[in-house]
């Protein structure tokens, strides 16, 4: 009869079968007919009639997850954390809180392990710890991973496999499969770091490009904070996917309104013709101070009051210094203006009309000129409500002409005739709207050219930069170009134009 021997050493619960028997424990002259012998002695009791002492074994425990009590409070965010301090770290990314500071380059981190990984980058390869063993190398790595990875180079591991099914390719580092992937299997023109959307084909030179375009597919990445857009308790707020559109939305749903009564609520498309807006309603209570007081002290002497200037007395801080002249201006966009037109003799506005080019210090007079010598362009009537001071130099021949009342200025034809001229005379150009070429968007270009049928009136507004025509093309025609795009075909017409060429 065969004597089985086991050893088992019990350390906590824990079992560890020796290499080498260290002691023999006979179990039995002969084994019971349910032995197995796959089982250590502190395993198997075959006289006992009590169930086991040991608990079940390491596969058979079921792993209970790990308690997260602590959690993010910002609102969207449903992360939590084991410790305080984890929290602490990851509401930093909310506020934008970056406490740790290189003292080498002063850039910022969120955690102290991000700066001590980035301090280590400023520190030399000699101090790197791990050197590679392998024959005329020795280069240094700051990780053991780091190394395993270098190694496998020598020893000629290519991890790295092409996920295509019809390609075998495998290389050793992960930029080389990338390259491959983009020069092999992907368009012309690809670069190494695509984006993942299904319905994007943008691809970037770097990951950190990559991963800022990655967030203009977050359909929930801004939301309006006005107070009028706040959701009400258990309704979700509304939210923007790009900044543009959260801009737009603060355009149109709430624009800047001026504060006080005797403005009706008047409106403006940015904050900064708000504040110059308001700037002139402090001037003018100053003023009016002013006035009180001077007017008293008037009564008093019995002199006649000053005429009040157009734009008022307040701000006049920029004056000419040339001699004898001594104006004073309330912008040094003004005074620049009354020294090159006053001093300098400068005439900037041609008039469009190849007949006339009659020649104009400001613009103002040019418009007042086109109004009477040439009816078909009546003046532009857009334009700042308060003087900045330049209207003392204004003087002309025509001072005395008002801008003609023409039904060409109700119906449109006005500005239909002015663009035609611009057209000519200047680099400007027109909205191609309904005949959309390719080079835009061929999608687009196909859609409008099955429905040229339904008369499409031609568009006519005129423009000089890519940006304005992006943002007509997204406003009157309810068309969303992408940026790149809109400047390739303006730079294009433009250059045709500039040889002589016809628009394309």
């Amino acid at each position: 009869m065969t004597d089985h021997t086991y050893t088992s050493t019990v350390v906590l619960r824990k079992r560890k079968r020796q290499a080498e028997p260290l002691a023999i424990l006979r179990v039995s002259s002969s084994p019971s007919p349910g032995y197995d012998p796959s089982q250590s002695e502190s395993e198997y009791e075959p006289d006992t009639q009590h169930e086991p002492i040991a608990g079940p074994s390491k596969h058979q425990r079921e792993v209970s997850p790990r308690r997260r009590p602590y959690q993010c409070p910002h609102p969207g965010c449903d992360k939590s954390y084991t410790k305080p301090s984890r929290l602490a770290e990851h509401e930093r990314s909310h506020t934008g809180d970056r406490p740790f500071i290189c003292s080498s380059c002063s850039k910022t981190y969120f955690r102290e392990s991000h700066l001590q990984a980035h301090a280590r980058s400023h520190l030399p390869d000699s101090a790197k710890p791990f050197v590679c063993g392998e024959h005329n190398c020795g280069k240094r790595f700051w990780t053991t991973q780091h190394l395993h990875v270098h190694e496998g180079t020598h020893k000629g591991e290519k991890p790295f496999q092409c996920s295509e099914p019809s390609c075998d390719a495998s290389f050793a580092k992960q930029f080389q499969l990338r390259a491959h992937i983009c020069t092999v299997h992907c368009p012309a023109g690809t670069k190494l770091y695509r984006c993942e959307n299904s319905e994007c084909t943008k691809s970037f030179a770097t990951s950190q490009k990559l991963r800022a375009h990655m967030k203009t597919h977050d359909d929930k990445r801004y939301t309006c904070a006005h107070q009028s857009c706040l959701p009400a308790p258990g309704v979700p707020p509304t939210y923007f996917p790009t900044w543009t559109a959260l801009q737009h939305h603060m355009r149109t749903a709430h624009p800047p309104t001026c504060p006080y009564a005797s403005c009706s609520g008047r409106t403006f498309t940015a904050q900064k013709g708000l504040r110059a807006h308001l700037k002139i309603h402090a001037e003018r209570e100053l003023e009016a101070e002013l006035e009180d007081a001077v007017g008293e002290s008037a009564d008093e002497a019995d002199e006649k009051p000053r005429k009040r200037r157009r734009g008022g007395e307040i701000g006049r801080d920029w004056v000419c210094e040339e001699t004898g002249c001594g104006k004073d201006f309330k912008s040094k966009k003004a005074l620049n203006t009354h020294l090159r037109v006053a001093h300098l003799g400068r005439r900037d506005f041609v008039c469009p009309q190849l007949s006339c080019a009659r020649t104009f210090g400001y613009k103002h007079l040019l418009q007042r000129h086109a109004a009477k010598a040439h009816p078909v362009d009546p003046p532009n009537s857009d334009g700042p409500d308060e003087s900045d001071g330049s209207e003392d130099e204004s003087s002309d021949a025509d001072s005395d002409d008002q801008p003609a009342f023409s039904i060409d200025l109700i119906t449109g034809n006005a500005y239909s005739a002015r663009s035609q001229a611009q057209l000519i005379t200047t680099k400007k150009l027109q909205c191609p709207f309904p005949n959309l070429p390719a080079m835009l968007a061929a999608e687009l270009a196909a859609t409008h050219s099955r429905s040229s049928g339904n008369q499409v009136a031609k568009c006519s507004y005129v423009f000089s930069r890519a940006y304005d025509f992006r943002r007509h093309l997204l406003s009157e025609h309810g068309l969303e170009v992408e940026k790149e795009r809109t400047d390739q075909w303006v730079r294009h017409v433009k250059e045709a134009k500039a040889i002589g060429g016809s628009d394309p």
